[in-house]
């Protein structure tokens, strides 16, 4: 800084006509000399000075004055729910979501959904995490998405705790509550686990293992997806060991328990990630009566897929309503006059699609959603039949639909879950605007 207020002090004046003194010359000269010396240090001291005041100013920069809100204002949370502001109706404007969705309830904790509430939090959507700490009293079960049951080079092997993160759990879950059940996902080819009773065995005790090192609340296993994709479904003899491999592991995980300080003792819990039944009855991907008969209450919980009702190659709503519906009639027949059956959570998309016709496209998440609003300012249509909202618009490419959910729909989905006595299990938190929270 010094260096850069440096100058360089100026050259004599030089002497011009004849018959001028010498010694005057000699005496101007030095003057002048003396002059630029003075206004060359003045120079740098008024340039070292504006420096040293930049430096500051880059340092702390002036403070704005805040814009005048009236008392207690916060921004990004609002004094009313949803609800009391009116903004759950089917006829809804573009511009009301995108100045309303980052606003929730300022009450965070109050809780209008009282049957079990699962929600998952991915590891590549980071929102979720702060989605789970800001909400977590609305949430019965957290199911960070974390870990993966697999064979590798050197055998069996249980992946994923890299990803933990144990002060956010401490974050999370306050006082015991709500409980942490980690997903594991069964990957690659599973027949050995199945038929080898030592790999069964060291699979149970991996996961087993890691609830109880981890002080995990249990865990939700996905696995019936991997069956279905390797025809293991399809033969009853190893549809009946997959039903056993459940079984034993959710009688391990119940003999123990879990041991995070702040709570009763209380057992481990295991929740099975299973598809939507279809209307084709010998779909072996369906879950079927004779299962439920099979698990009895060695789990605690179904979470069911009903979402992806529509895809890229038929675009349309996410879950439509009748298709809801039909979904928790065939599961209530399922586990009918069955004292021990687990609880039925209904699957609740916090994403959408942003299809392109006559097919393409694909999944699209909040920010996304909200940025497609403000740029084409649509006219936002209910679907009364499939009860979800959509709008239309002219891509580069093509006309495009986009399906996303709604505090509408959710709303619509939430009663009907309450009507039937399910709860809810939604994929995934981060993806979604934040004051749909204020329905749960």
């Amino acid at each position: 800084m010094l260096s850069a207020g440096r100058r360089r002090r100026g050259a004599g004046v030089a002497a011009g006509g004849s018959g001028v003194d010498a010694r005057f010359i000699g005496r101007k000269r030095r003057h002048k000399a003396e002059e630029w010396h003075t206004l060359g240090l003045l120079f740098a001291f008024v340039f070292l000075l504006a420096a040293l005041c930049g430096l500051v100013l880059w340092q702390h920069p002036p403070s704005v004055a805040p814009v005048d809100e009236g008392p207690d204002v916060e921004l990004g949370v609002a004094e009313s729910s949803v609800h009391e502001r009116g903004l759950v109706a089917r006829n809804v404007s573009w511009d009301s979501i995108v100045a309303e969705h980052g606003r929730p309830w300022r009450d965070s904790g109050h809780r209008h959904f009282l049957n079990s509430v699962l929600v998952y939090v991915t590891p590549w959507n980071s929102l979720g995490y702060d989605m789970a700490k800001k909400f977590r009293a609305k949430f019965t079960h957290v199911s960070p998405v974390w870990y993966q049951l697999k064979r590798g080079k050197d055998g069996l092997e249980l992946l994923g705790r890299h990803d933990v993160d144990r002060q956010w759990i401490a974050d999370v879950r306050q006082n015991g509550s709500p409980m942490i059940v980690p997903r594991v996902v069964l990957e690659g080819w599973p027949l050995d686990m199945l038929l080898d009773p030592a790999e069964q065995k060291q699979a149970i005790d991996f996961i087993a293992n890691e609830c109880k090192d981890m002080e995990y609340d249990g865990i939700v296993l996905e696995s019936w997806t991997t069956w279905g994709a390797f025809n293991i479904l399809d033969k009853p003899n190893l549809r009946q060991k997959a039903l056993e491999l459940v079984h034993a592991l959710g009688t391990t995980l119940h003999s123990m328990k879990t041991s995070n300080a702040g709570i009763e003792e209380r057992s481990m819990q295991l929740h099975l990630v299973i598809p939507p039944p279809t209307e084709h009855k010998r779909d072996a991907r369906s879950f079927t009566r004779a299962d439920m008969t099979v698990l009895g209450n060695s789990i605690d919980g179904l979470s069911v897929m009903t979402y992806d009702f529509s895809g890229p190659n038929r675009p349309g709503p996410n879950a439509p309503a009748p298709w809801i519906d039909s979904t928790l009639q065939n599961l209530r027949a399922t586990y009918e006059n069955n004292d021990a059956a687990p609880e039925v959570l209904l699957g609740l998309n916090f994403y959408g699609n942003d299809f392109t016709l006559p097919q393409g496209g694909g999944p699209i998440i909040g920010h996304q959603y909200v940025a497609l609003l403000d740029k084409h300012k649509p006219s936002i249509s209910w679907d009364e039949e499939s009860a979800e909202h959509y709008f239309l618009y002219d891509g580069d490419d093509a006309k495009h639909v986009v399906f996303y959910p709604t505090l509408a729909s959710i709303s619509a989905r939430l009663n009907t879950a309450m009507d039937v006595g399910s709860g809810l299990s939604i994929w995934e938190i981060g993806q979604g605007l934040e004051y749909f929270f204020d329905l749960l």
